[in-house]
């Protein structure tokens, strides 16, 4: 459980970047002249980089080791992160006139973190499949994941608390892209070595996204990391909108609504997980529902208190969701795919960001129900996979 905590807080030091924009990128976007969906397609297409490269980084991994690659993705992370905040400063100093050559360079920031950042997640997921087995994995997966639930605590708050200190909406941005450092170097000191897979010169296995012991599972991901992107860039605008709140308390309320997800999530795979063991296949029957359900109330929520319920209720779903996806996969291949598989799980982020904040701020546009009503039916026909597909059938327990 050591290696775990490790890449949990190496991980985390980059998750709290990512969720530090929630709160404040809206109201970045609207001061430089940018439109909701400019916002969102900016981020979609950043993750057409992590879709290419991430399956990439998980083979490689398999042949040059775990622990660089991990790195690699973390001061990958810190230069990307670190262009974006300096191109949004100077474009709100006025440096540069052209609004859509602010978009362009904020585009191009953002394809740096997808290229590079999409190496440590697949890493450090087939780093915890070296070096744990069965339930201990599942449990291990869980803690690996919970990065992001604190992330999405103390991102939020971060972004909350610099602003109200008057250091302006861009400095969170600038914290956020030095953290990612402080993770690569807890990487670099502090977690072992593990001996690559493949012997030198063996080629890694390619895997199929298609590949029927895993269609289902990857399905359920991209469900699980849709709602999180559509979700975490439109929020900001249906506070603000709905509740009819400036910019500050807008990242302010936001910050609060999103630090519960945040909170609710880590509780699941911090304490229930841990406490109940549950097998990869359980999490996904008990995460999905509660996803759904998360999705409607937050389509028709009248108050503060209803959107933070409803937020609330989506960080326990996806907090069984994630690990049980990724803990299923970890167990329907073999040890010397493992890094082949990781690298297809950790794509589905970079699907999930790709289609969500396009998807989520242009639906917004026509109607500020519909990205939530629409996300709830995709991931009902999640749910409708997890019934019909033989291969979920196939999962063993964990012992």
């Amino acid at each position: 459980m050591r290696h775990a905590w490790i890449l949990f807080g190496a991980l985390f030091s980059a998750n709290i970047g990512y969720s530090v924009l929630a709160p404040v990128l809206p109201s970045l976007m609207r001061q430089l002249g940018l439109s909701e969906l400019q916002g969102g397609l900016m981020l979609s297409i950043s993750s057409l980089a992590w879709i290419f490269f991430s399956t990439w980084w998980g083979r490689y991994s398999d042949s040059r080791g775990r622990k660089p690659v991990v790195i690699i993705g973390l001061t990958g992370y810190a230069l990307g992160s670190a262009v974006f905040a300096l191109v949004m400063q100077a474009s709100l100093d006025g440096v540069f006139a052209s609004v859509m050559l602010i978009w362009l360079m904020l585009v191009g920031s953002r394809l740096i973190v997808g290229a590079l950042f999409s190496a440590a997640i697949p890493a450090a997921q087939a780093y915890i499949a070296d070096v744990s087995t069965g339930r201990q994995r599942t449990s291990a997966m869980g803690i690996l994941t919970s990065s992001v639930g604190l992330g999405n605590i103390l991102g939020p708050a971060l972004g909350a608390l610099v602003v109200s200190l008057g250091m302006g909406l861009v400095a969170p941005l600038f914290l956020a892209a030095l953290s990612p450092l402080i993770g690569a170097l807890l990487v670099w000191r502090l977690l072992p070595a593990v001996r690559p897979v493949l012997v030198q010169g063996e080629r890694a296995p390619k895997l199929r996204m298609f590949d029927g012991r895993l269609l289902p599972f990857l399905f359920v991901g991209f469900c699980a990391l849709l709602v999180i992107s559509m979700v975490q860039f439109t929020i900001g605008f249906l506070v603000q909108d709905r509740f009819g709140l400036d910019a500050i308390e807008t990242t302010r309320q936001t910050g609060l609504v999103v630090m519960g997800s945040g909170a609710a999530l880590l509780f699941t795979r911090m304490v229930l997980i841990p406490m109940f063991r549950p097998t990869p296949m359980k999490l996904l029957w008990l995460g999905m529902p509660l996803v759904v359900g998360s999705l409607l109330l937050m389509a028709i929520a009248a108050s503060l208190a209803q959107l933070f319920l409803a937020l609330v209720l989506m960080g326990l779903g996806i907090g069984m969701v994630q690990p049980g996806f990724r803990s299923a996969i970890t167990l329907v291949v073999e040890p010397r795919e493992q890094g082949a598989a990781a690298g297809l799980a950790s794509a589905m982020p970079g699907y999930g960001f790709l289609v969500g904040p396009a998807m989520g701020t242009g639906l917004y546009s026509v109607n500020p129900f519909l990205p939530f009503v629409i996300t709830a039916l995709v991931v009902l026909a999640g749910i409708v996979v997890l019934v019909m597909h033989p291969a979920t059938r196939a999962v063993q327990p964990a012992t």
